[in-house]
């Protein structure tokens, strides 16, 4: 099967507790190869700076990521972004910011059995995620680069959508408390997956960090507790989940067990650092099926 992943491939700076790593990043890639590594055929809709590395793009198409002539910018440097790792907490700093994504980058007449569309810095905008959608059997958002703001020093805050309907253009959507409450106005997580089914999505996933995580199914919202893992680099774990779970969607057209597996994947990851993360271990498997036999539903809507 074919999917569309689209977001900033980025090169990111990690600050780890003992030392300092330069990765590529982004949704296409944490998300786009663990996807190739399943055996799906990847288009990233991205864009590069000319400063991108030559060594970095032959090894990205080996992997099943080839980026075309559209995907680079002529005029604008690779976004990146400086993440920090420390306390417990994560800071993230965009330090370069690529040209926004374009409709004209989507080969024409192209369809795709599914689109992951997570932008990291409002690169994605609304009249482009509603061509996506066209294109998509299945779309499902990671809201992120919807609701930052930057501030002059590349410092992330948050913002509300400026449109709501957003999530009226979509099939599922994943999103931590924080974007929860940007989209819906609504931090709590079944009231935010209430608000969401009432605009007439049927499939959500609400984050809290390494709390238990809720998903709506259809009429129901679900309490999937998450495993405890080391934590060592949670960058693109969030990718990951969203990788996975489109994934096992398409196999199973089982939305909370496919859920289950993007959880169990992700917190399998947060003790790999960078890329190293979209080589899941067996075990994710094991450990899917002790979530989806787990799971609790808390509500009926």
């Amino acid at each position: 099967m074919n999917i569309l992943v689209a977001g900033f491939i980025t090169i990111d700076s990690i600050q780890l507790p003992m030392r300092l790593i330069t990765s590529v990043g982004g949704p296409p890639s944490y998300a786009g190869l663990l996807c190739a590594r399943f055996g799906h055929s990847v288009t990233p809709l991205t864009k590069v700076g000319s400063d991108f590395p030559d060594e970095q793009s032959v090894w990205l198409a080996r992997n099943g990521m080839v980026l075309r002539g559209s995907d680079r910018s002529t005029t604008k440097p690779t976004t990146r972004f400086t993440i920090a790792n420390g306390g417990g907490e994560r800071s993230l700093h965009l330090a370069s910011r690529c040209e926004d994504l374009s409709a004209t980058q989507i080969v024409s007449e192209r369809r795709y059995n599914a689109a992951l569309v997570s932008p990291v810095a409002g690169e994605v905008s609304q009249s482009l995620l509603a061509e996506i959608s066209s294109r998509s059997d299945f779309t499902f958002l990671d809201p992120q680069g919807f609701v930052r703001t930057f501030d002059a020093g590349g410092k992330v805050s948050y913002a509300p959508v400026e449109d709501r309907n957003i999530l009226s253009r979509v099939d599922a959507v994943k999103m931590d408390t924080v974007e929860a409450e940007m989209l819906t106005g609504r931090s709590n997580p079944r009231a935010a997956l209430e608000k969401v089914s009432a605009i007439g999505i049927r499939k959500a996933i609400v984050t809290q960090g390494g709390e238990a995580c809720h998903v709506l199914d259809g009429a129901r919202i679900y309490k999937v507790e998450v495993p405890k893992s080391q934590v060592i680099d949670a960058t693109g774990a969030g990718d990951i989940l969203s990788g996975a779970t489109v994934c096992w969607y398409l196999k199973t057209r089982d939305f909370l067990r496919s859920a289950c597996f993007g959880i169990a994947a992700a917190a399998l990851s947060l003790h790999m650092i960078a890329l190293a993360k979209v080589d899941l271990p067996m075990s994710v498997d094991e450990g899917a099926q002790r979530l989806y036999t787990t799971a609790s539903p808390v509500a009926a809507l």
